[in-house]
């Protein structure tokens, strides 16, 4: 009997090892942007076998890559998925050089695709680049979650939904989630600029750290202030720190983590960020990696902390299926 039973399990073995999700690619005709859009979506170990509905997982690229980066060798979104079984779709769309945010200046279309290449998307053809009309809450909100609740076997409602990002897509997840908490339930952002005004000592000292007032020109923000211009209320509109206010307890389910040496000043935001969550008495998830600093490698060692912290919230909910 031992012997058999070794045999059946050795048998079995294989199944086991070789299951795993699948990524695909999809378009999508943007009427917010005015131009067709691409997507990568991972698709979860069963969903061709089966007619079995999935929560979604938006995953939110970073400023100045695209959404391959989350495929390639360097994130593997796939191989993580993989190795904790995610029953989940995970949508990764292009969201350019933008934070999800409809932009206050217009585009030129024709003069865009005769530019230069932007110095961090050398990788970007010009024509999956550049769009007609920046509105890239709107294409997220109006044209590409519709679009996923058709296309694919998803449990189209806000408890089955959520949404990651890394960098500036930490902070679009954030912003998006709050702003529109009828779609999203969980929210995650990896290094993310989840206050966007705050203005304090390098070293955080709490208590001490105060939000901007007012918005001038500065060097290197050229962009952003394209997106928002200079009116401090606008800004307002997409400061996560700032939206936070009118969340009500238990209404978003709220993860984020950073690196202690992050280079740009995330981790402070972070750490502002959560006192004032601290204040409003929402609970959250805050995790700081010690040395972990702005960059590809501390992004895919958290992947696996939003996923689970996702599918938790998905199992609370009830709308996390069982492995096939």
């Amino acid at each position: 009997m031992k012997f058999s039973a070794i045999i059946w399990a050795l048998f079995l073995a294989p199944t086991t090892l070789c299951a795993k999700g699948v990524l695909s690619h999809g378009v999508i005709k943007s009427s917010a942007l005015g131009v067709t859009k691409s997507y990568i979506v991972y698709l979860p170990d069963g969903y061709a076998d089966s007619d079995t509905r999935y929560p979604v997982i938006y995953q939110i690229h970073g400023w100045g890559v695209t959404e391959r980066k989350w495929s390639s060798p360097e994130m593997d979104l796939q191989g993580v998925a993989d190795s904790i079984e995610l029953q989940v779709i995970v949508v990764m769309p292009d969201g350019d050089r933008g934070a999800y945010v409809n932009s206050i200046t217009p585009s030129n279309y024709d003069a865009c695709i005769k530019e230069p290449l932007p110095a961090k998307n050398v990788q970007e053809p010009r024509q999956e680049f550049c769009v007609r009309t920046p509105n890239y809450e709107d294409y997220m909100i109006k044209d590409l979650i519709p679009h996923i609740d058709s296309a694919y076997r998803t449990i189209p409602t806000h408890k089955a939904r959520a949404i990651s990002g890394e960098s500036a897509g930490g902070l679009a997840s954030m912003h998006l989630a709050i702003r529109h908490t009828e779609l999203f339930a969980s929210a995650a952002s990896h290094s993310g600029g989840v206050s966007m005004l705050y203005d304090g000592p390098v070293q955080y000292v709490p208590g001490e750290g105060k939000t901007l007032s007012s918005i001038e020109h500065r060097p290197g923000i050229e962009e952003w202030e394209k997106m928002f211009g200079f009116n401090i209320e606008r800004w307002r509109q997409y400061d996560p720190y700032s939206l936070l206010g009118s969340l009500k307890k238990g209404e978003l389910a709220i993860y984020l983590d950073c690196g202690t040496e992050d280079e740009f000043g995330f981790y402070e935001m972070g750490q502002h960020f959560q006192e004032r969550l601290q204040e409003l008495g929402l609970d959250h998830t805050f995790e700081w990696v010690q040395g972990g600093r702005h960059n590809d490698a501390l992004f895919k060692s958290r992947i696996p902390f939003s996923l689970k912290f996702h599918v938790k919230q998905f199992q609370q909910a009830g709308v996390y299926p069982d492995a096939p």
